[in-house]
């Protein structure tokens, strides 16, 4: 049996774990935080992807420079050789919790004969309850929406509820949705009514396209003229919208790679420290490798490789319990307030890398420079093992 290598790093590892264990725990704890905290921010991000997912299917059209689509302006509508269908429709906003401070849920007001077919185009689906009765103030409601705001069937809402609510008016919850888009429906009859303040919320329409050519739609709307050559129309797609939540992200890379840096090289200090620390032990080992003749750069990388097997391995064990706590935080806490979260986002886990990366490195460095200033004749009279 062929005698252990003693320059092995694995071997020394396994032969000294609670040297180590600081600086692994360390890696371990601060990964663990990292892909927790830096993860948590793209629920964000995940809820509003729910209420944009809708616009895959259809398209919001409103007058650009006049108060009404009637007239011309629908003759250019029905002009759209991509359009399948449109219907007339009103958009009211429903407060829901976000990670921070407060969202939008979208309850559109569509006439009741419109409703089954933009459901069935949505794949949402009646969970419990009715759909609007015409002419009443009935809603449904997504049921995610339904459980942050902690109500139920026959829960009222609306400013004529409680005055700090952001829907005009008063509604009642008489059904429940469920599905991937979040979208909630109302009568578009009882938002119309002349003598309600529901009326001065401009009416616009929903263009549905042709199988496969949603694209081609949006851009012939965006593209439209009235007979004086003016634009015709003001496009709400799912492009527009999802580069307008980019856009209020924007900086968010940069917060993120200023915190990722600072905690990297903050602990890049500490575990340089610990294994500098740690090395003072060996100091007898390695002058006696000096001292029969071994050259400072395999031993070198000796401890670079103990230091970067140990930074890695606690990267690992971190990036897995980081994954752990999400998924607790998820299940506890977010999913009740309906608010979503990517577990998995591979943007946290590559900013937790650089934190074992500079690690290894400044602990390689420092170490370097210990073991380039040992005299192992020195070290080797001092102990007396000479």
């Amino acid at each position: 049996m062929a005698a252990p290598d003693p320059l092995s790093p694995a071997l020394f590892l396994r032969r000294n774990p609670r040297r180590v264990l600081p600086v692994f725990g360390i890696q371990l704890l601060v990964t663990t935080l990292m892909v927790a905290i830096v993860t948590s921010i793209n629920a964000f991000e995940a809820t509003s992807d729910a209420y944009l997912k809708p616009l895959e299917q259809f398209t919001i059209v409103a007058p650009r420079h006049r108060v009404s689509l009637e007239g011309e302006l629908e003759a250019v509508l029905d002009e759209n050789p991509a359009m399948a269908e449109r219907v007339r429709a009103k958009t009211l906003w429903m407060r829901t919790p976000m990670l921070i401070g407060e969202g939008r849920a979208p309850l559109l007001a569509l006439a009741p004969e419109a409703q089954p077919d933009f459901m069935g185009r949505l794949r949402v689906r009646l969970v419990d309850g009715v759909l609007p009765e015409p002419g009443t103030d009935g809603a449904a409601v997504h049921e995610a929406v339904l459980r942050a705001r902690g109500m139920g069937l026959g829960d009222t809402f609306g400013q004529n509820v409680n005055a700090d609510d952001v829907v005009l008016d008063k509604f009642t919850v008489v059904g429940v949705l469920g599905g991937a888009s979040r979208i909630g429906l109302v009568d578009l009859a009882y938002t119309s009514r002349p003598d309600s303040v529901l009326a001065r919320l401009p009416p616009f329409e929903v263009v549905y396209a042709e199988e496969g050519r949603k694209a081609e739609s949006d851009a012939w709307l965006k593209d439209a003229e009235t007979t004086d050559g003016e634009a015709a129309f003001r496009v709400f797609d799912e492009a527009f919208l999802r580069e307008r939540t980019e856009r209020s992200m924007e900086n968010l890379p940069l917060l993120l790679g200023f915190i990722t840096i600072s905690i990297a090289c903050v602990v890049a200090f500490v575990t340089a420290l610990l294994n500098v620390i740690g090395f003072q032990g060996r100091v007898d080992e390695f002058g006696i490798y000096l001292a029969v003749g071994h050259r400072r750069g395999p031993l070198v990388n000796k401890l670079a490789l103990e230091a970067g097997l140990v930074a890695f391995a606690g990267w690992i064990v971190g990036v897995g319990l980081g994954l752990l706590v999400l998924l607790a935080f998820k299940a506890i806490w977010l999913e009740p307030k309906g608010i979503l979260l990517w577990v998995v986002d591979a943007r946290p886990i590559g900013y937790s890398f650089s934190v074992p990366v500079l690690s290894a490195l400044v602990s390689a460095l420092a170490l370097a420079r210990r073991l380039g200033r040992m005299d192992p004749v020195a070290i080797i009279q001092r102990r007396g093992l000479g």
